[in-house]
């Protein structure tokens, strides 16, 4: 009998759900548990800060969830609890590179750029640590800054010259970092008279290397604007199963992360939209995908790509899915449950991959 971890947030919530199409809570811990069992797992149930360190989980099946918390100060614990647990033996569901990959587009961009299908990477960005870093940035016009830890377009700007991507590129990158009002107020303060020390003595610059006067950053991440985008498509992909949506952009806006204008992919575009989508399964090894697709009227775009934490409308709206059979793409009527195509599709992973 295989051993199986489920670990849970503080609150014994675990993933999300959108089950009623608005608000987000947590997948249903019980359904996945007790799936799990009647496949001859023996599953645990416990909250990350309750999982024994002390003991040897080699061999063990690790499902967890990443987090969205500001600062990314909880998900680099989440990070280093997965990356130790797996150089133990264990096997996270996903690996570590995946969650790294999770609310930080830098290592999702490193990760494409690793992909070997050049259609997955016509978005060509670049990674910087900091905005003065990306201010070293001078080639072609329009671009899109984002954020590395942003989600639902918050932290993403269009920048259509150099001096809206100078202002543009401060914006998103600028961060504060403090503990209270007050702590703000001295930081700010000390930070002040730190810049007119070495401004009134530069012959004695060399004397105040310990007054760091760098600002604090989020990394960035640099790529072309592609013209043309009215919104994007959704696309789930839960083992072979395959659900899709379009998000229109916002109003007067170009972006549709966040818009909640959900709509209908026209059958017409179904099987170039699956096919597209599908190659990612190649370069990606697990079973549950979160794909952001543009497509300019000419080629498909992968603008985003995540393997935990997956927003999951398209396919709790959906009354369909696609699966792909002897060469072509097959329609199936009938609505989903999001535990159990989660479970299942972990599980066939695992009898494929592990067992």
């Amino acid at each position: 009998m295989e051993n199986l971890i489920i670990l849970t947030d503080e609150q014994s919530e675990f993933l999300v759900s959108k089950a009623d199409l608005k608000n987000y809570t947590s997948m249903d811990v019980g359904k996945i548990r007790d799936f799990f069992i009647s496949r001859n797992f023996n599953v645990k149930v416990c909250k990350f800060s309750e999982l024994d360190l002390n003991d040897n989980y080699k061999g063990y099946y690790i499902l967890y969830q990443s987090s969205e918390a500001p600062g990314s100060f909880y998900k680099r614990y989440i990070e280093n609890l997965i990356y130790f647990l797996e150089k133990q033996g264990a096997i996270p569901l996903p690996r570590f590179e995946y969650l790294k990959a999770h609310h930080d587009k830098a290592s999702m961009e490193f990760l494409r750029m690793g992909f070997r299908d050049k259609s997955l990477k016509n978005v060509k960005s670049l990674c910087y640590g900091s905005w003065v870093d990306a201010r070293n940035y001078s080639s072609v016009f329009p671009v899109v800054i984002k954020s590395v830890s942003s989600s639902a377009s918050a932290g993403v700007y269009l920048a259509r010259n150099k001096t809206d991507y100078d202002k543009l590129v401060k914006k998103a990158g600028k961060i504060i970092i403090a503990q209270g009002p007050l702590d703000l107020l001295i930081k700010y303060f000390k930070n002040v008279v730190k810049k007119i020390i070495k401004f009134l003595d530069k012959s004695k610059e060399k004397f105040y290397w310990s007054l760091n006067t760098a600002p604090v950053s989020t990394p960035l991440v640099v790529q072309p604007f592609i013209e043309g985008l009215k919104g994007d498509y959704r696309v789930l992909i839960f083992g072979r199963k395959f659900y899709m949506m379009y998000r229109k952009n916002r109003d007067n806006d170009f972006r549709a992360s966040g818009s909640g204008m959900f709509y209908d992919v026209p059958e017409k575009e179904h099987e170039g939209l699956l096919n597209f989508a599908r190659r990612i399964t190649a370069e990606i090894d697990f079973p549950i995908d979160g794909l952001d697709i543009g497509f300019d009227g000419k080629e498909y775009h992968l603008i985003e790509f995540q393997m935990i934490d997956i927003g999951t409308s398209a396919l709790q709206r959906s009354d369909f899915w696609h699966e792909f059979h002897d060469g072509k793409w097959i329609r199936y009527d009938g609505k989903s449950n999001l535990e159990e195509e989660f479970s299942g599709s972990i599980c066939d992973y695992i009898e494929l991959n592990h067992r």
